[in-house]
């Protein structure tokens, strides 16, 4: 009895210390060497969230207690990531001003848990149901500006098509962040984007999944980010973050186009770049050109060793993303003393929150 009870001691003991060495590496994780982290970005693919009502025509079975269940698996993992900032996609409504309501219910509950104020933001939207949008701790952050740009029209990638428009609008805030501990604020400027599924309804035409249109709405965004933001890509008084759905691998022709490595006129005519049948572009030699976005997450040497964001069946793919030009890339640096390293992380439980993991990134300047 004696030797059974000091084994279950000893057992005992060994759990603490594995549960204590988690929670130190959890700590260490997340401490950042620069000081106190000043804005964390998190992007959210929400899986068909809102009203019962409105989830109900996508989702006939859900009920009550699964959309509450659902929402509590959200706000663990914005707790866990300690989100200031959330750009979500996928808010169900009929018009911005719902899916503005539907998106509060959960700034109400993170404000339950946190004592802290968030605010929530929706865009309008070509997509009958699914909106853009954002919730903002207003204790770190103000929105001092907001645009969407739902009714750009879209290069064509051939002359004859019929003009197009996003699918649902990229929509912009303009933040004015705190700095910890001292007065003053930094401009920090977010775009929401959630480019056309692979789902083949409609059928495309093409039978690529729809890569060919969201390859236009890559060159679009890629455009209006560098026009509108400039000085963020010449020398990064403005921090700027693009962030959100791709809806196609790293590797495809449309991730390529939206980080500036390719242009939407490498593959018109008889450009030196055609397409793969799974949209991944193939192009003659030396036809990249120098990038003007980059993936914090797929650049970190820690977080591109996970899977990816995304799970069909058994493969994983990058959909999600968060990307930033050369000079804000500074401020999210694990250690400034080190290049290439990111203060970046996915979270992919609770499962039952979304089919998307959630990802983030820590800012600090």
């Amino acid at each position: 009895m004696r030797a059974t009870l000091i084994l279950v001691i000893c057992a005992l003991v060994m759990a603490i210390d594995l549960s204590a060495q988690v929670r130190n590496f959890q700590v260490e994780t997340k401490s950042d060497p620069n000081g106190e982290v000043e804005l964390t970005v998190c992007s959210q693919n929400l899986y068909n969230y809102g009203s019962l009502a409105d989830v109900r025509t996508r989702v006939p079975t859900i009920t009550p207690r699964s959309l509450a269940f659902q929402e509590a698996s959200l706000i663990r993992r914005f707790l866990q990531a300690e989100c200031d900032v959330i750009a979500v996609q996928e808010v169900l409504a009929r018009n911005p001003h719902l899916a503005k309501e539907n998106l509060q219910r959960l700034g109400n509950l993170l404000q339950e848990r946190t004592n802290r104020p968030f605010e929530a933001f929706a865009g309008p939207s070509n997509d009958q149901r699914g909106h853009l949008g954002f919730i903002v701790a207003t204790d770190r952050a103000q929105v001092s500006n907001s645009i969407s740009y739902a009714r750009v029209e879209l290069p064509k990638l051939a002359e004859e098509q019929k003009p197009r428009l996003f699918v649902r609008g990229p929509f912009e805030i303009q933040l004015d962040v705190k700095k910890s501990g001292a007065e003053g604020t930094r401009r920090v400027v977010l775009v929401n984007f959630h480019f056309k599924s692979q789902l083949n309804y409609p059928p495309d035409p093409a039978s690529l999944q729809w890569e060919t249109y969201r390859m236009e709405m890559a060159e679009a965004l890629r455009r209006i980010v560098y026009n509108r933001h400039e000085k963020s890509f010449s020398d990064g008084g403005e921090i700027l973050l693009l962030l959100g759905d791709r809806n196609s691998h790293f590797d495809t022709a449309s991730a390529r186009i939206l980080e500036g490595k390719l242009t939407l006129q490498h593959f018109q005519g008889e450009a030196p770049c055609r397409l793969s049948k799974r949209g991944a572009p193939l192009c003659a030699s030396e036809t990249s050109l120098p990038a003007r976005l980059f993936s914090v997450l797929l650049q970190d040497p820690q977080t591109k060793h996970f899977p990816g964001t995304y799970r069909y069946g058994t493969t994983y793919s990058w959909l999600d993303d968060i990307l930033m030009p050369l000079p804000s890339l500074r401020f999210a640096r694990r250690d400034r003393s080190k290049e290439g390293e990111y203060s970046t992380g996915i979270i992919y439980e609770p499962a039952e929150a979304s089919d998307h993991a959630l990802v983030y990134v820590r800012l600090n300047w």
